[in-house]
């Protein structure tokens, strides 16, 4: 890859090694109920130091995003933990 090619990672060609990896891990991650995959990745920013104004760009931890069918509640999971070799 070119030093100034972004590289894109499109949701559809990882969509069934995530589902392969939370299968795999359903024991630990503990989640009671049915929940449905969010088809698309979260960027969630983070920052070093807290104040009143908007952050706009920045870092950020790619993510999935789980449901839960019966409560709503949302399931974060950091994709580089999920799938180590995503950015490789």
């Amino acid at each position: 890859m070119e030093p100034n090619q972004k590289k894109i990672l499109k949701f559809e060609d990882i969509k069934s090694r995530i589902m392969e990896e939370l299968k795999n891990r359903s024991s630990k991650i503990g989640i009671n109920e049915s929940v449905t995959l969010v088809e698309g990745f979260l960027n969630e920013p983070f920052s070093k130091e807290l104040s009143t104004s908007i952050m706009i760009g920045g870092p950020t931890v790619p993510m999935i995003m789980l449901v839960g069918n019966e409560s709503g509640k949302v399931y974060l999971f950091a994709l580089k933990a999920l799938l180590k070799d995503v950015w490789e």
